[in-house]
């Protein structure tokens, strides 16, 4: 819930500010990243600063807390599986993490990025992850002659994919997501393998960037991670705003140029937005820190009465952990880290953020799920009650002290509690956008947009259950800014890949 929901990123700037664990000499030298990966996440309990090249001295304890909170939260680690291209997947009894990394020629860890993570099983993140190869009775086919097969063909079989990639997405949902990135594109024509490992999949009306692949030694399906199509004639703004006419539910959509609006669907209207509302956060902080109130390399302590539930891994340190401004703010915006977020909200205080996000007031993320919680539903009641902020404050003075629901409740098809969200205009989110676009923090996480397709991009989304925002500014190649807002809310679970593909489309036709 409330989670950037395309790629996700962690790398050295998040560090806390405690020092450098002391180098150890280790007894074993590792060579490949694989056995990198696999030493650390065996081993998160005593994390070496000698793994890794010295500019990620000041990260090591992020990078630790991390490790420690994917075991945590998913079991024992299992293995490592190098799915090409510099992207591996670390396998945990309870679900999986999907790293960039990269080793110097003496073993040390030289690039590590958090692309994403899952619990086993649940659905496959967006644009989700395909299988791409199968087997014959000839033989195991190569990995462009089985993205020729699934593209080639009308359906794709189960019998093509490995028991791996069908325990995090069905033989349905997989084949709805084909269709809807290959319907833009025309017919099938061929596939290209790139000097870099990725593949590029040639159709009638343009092209889908194949960022992974790889198959068992059965030749079934094990990885094949998407891009978003790239059409050879671009959609008109027009055509694009069209699609989210169509969505089911309320949608809202503004796209803004060098200031101005050039396309909307009901851009003046407030629906939920989820985790975007963080933006008003991050725009109060850097207000702040320019009036000399607070500084990006301040240390603040992790307080238990900020902890939240996930996105993001900040609940499962102890109280007291030291962290930097700068590295919260980045846990914040690109991996949507609730904790982080409570933290800075308690830190700036709720008055500057409730104006600039143009609400009557504002709640926290734990307040969020502990009133969506239906053990409070007193505390609910009286919330919904209450009609002026000061009523509200009174109220959510007792929900500071409720406890949290179980994650598993937001695993709905229905929206839960629709009534306690954060109602903002997509208009107010360009405008914060704007202000914060250029902290390099904002495009550590592109989301739905190519960052090579642009010179910059920020973003940031939210989402949950019935409820999506993306909010993307981008500088393009001929110097124009750009940003696209686009908000769906619906009492039951969208379809977020039809959504994502919409919001692609946006971004296809302002290149």
């Amino acid at each position: 819930m409330l989670t950037a929901l395309l790629v996700l990123m962690c790398t050295h700037p998040y560090a806390a500010a405690q020092p450098p664990s002391p180098a150890v000499a280790e007894a074993t030298t590792v060579t490949t990243v694989s056995a990198a990966l696999s030493r650390v996440a065996q081993q998160a309990d005593r994390v070496q600063s000698s793994w890794f090249t010295p500019e990620f001295a000041g990260a090591i304890p992020s990078i630790q807390g991390g490790f420690k909170s994917f075991a945590s939260e998913y079991g024992n680690f299992v293995g490592v599986d190098d799915l090409g291209s510099g992207l591996y997947t670390l396998r945990y009894a309870g679900g999986s993490v999907t790293v960039q990394a990269s080793v110097n020629a003496r073993g040390q860890l030289s690039r590590l990025f958090l692309k994403g993570q899952q619990a086993n099983p649940s659905p496959a993140p967006v644009p989700a992850p395909a299988p791409v190869a199968v087997s014959s009775q000839a033989g195991t086919l190569s990995v462009p002659a089985a993205i020729t097969r699934l593209f080639g063909a009308a359906q794709p079989s189960a019998d093509w994919l490995a028991p791996s990639f069908l325990e995090h997405i069905s033989i349905s949902q997989f084949s709805a997501i084909l269709s809807q990135l290959k319907a833009p594109l025309g017919t099938f024509q061929s596939v290209k393998a790139n000097p870099d490992g990725t593949y590029t999949a040639q159709f009638s009306g343009g092209t889908l960037p194949i960022n992974a692949a790889a198959v068992d030694a059965q030749g079934r399906l094990t990885t094949f991670a998407m891009g978003m199509g790239v059409p050879t004639k671009p959609p008109t703004l027009e055509a694009a705003l069209a699609n989210f006419k169509a969505q089911a539910g309320q949608s809202s959509v503004v796209v803004i140029e060098d200031g101005k609006p050039i396309a909307s669907l009901a851009p003046q209207q407030a629906l939920a937005v989820g985790s975007s509302f963080k933006l008003g956060i991050l725009a109060e902080l850097q207000a702040q820190i320019k009036a000399g109130k607070h500084r990006w390399d301040e240390v603040v302590p992790l307080q238990e009465a900020n902890k939240s539930l996930p996105s993001g891994f900040l609940q499962s340190w102890p109280a007291g952990s030291l962290l930097t401004v700068q590295s919260l703010a980045a846990l914040m915006i690109s991996q949507s880290d609730n904790t982080a977020t409570d933290t800075l909200l308690n830190l700036v205080g709720r008055e500057g953020v409730t104006q600039r996000l143009g609400l009557s007031s504002v709640i926290s993320t734990r307040e969020l799920f502990a009133l969506k919680n239906p053990e409070n539903k007193a505390l609910l009641s009286r919330y919904l009650a209450a009609t002026t902020p000061v009523q509200r404050a009174s109220v959510l003075t007792d929900v500071a002290r409720a406890p949290l629901p179980a994650p598993t409740l937001f695993a709905s098809e229905q929206a839960i509690v629709p009534q306690v969200e954060w109602f903002v205009p997509v208009t107010t989110l360009c405008g914060l956008m704007a202000q914060v676009a250029d902290l390099p923090l904002t495009q550590i996480n592109p989301g739905v947009a190519d960052p090579k397709a642009f010179k910059q991009v920020s973003y940031k989304g939210g989402s949950e259950v019935g409820v999506l925002n993306y909010t993307t500014q981008v500088t393009t190649s001929k110097g124009r800014t750009v940003c696209i807002s686009a908000t769906v809310n619906s009492p039951s679970a969208l379809n977020e890949q039809a959504i994502s593909v919409a919001y692609a489309r946006l971004l296809q036709a302002v290149r």
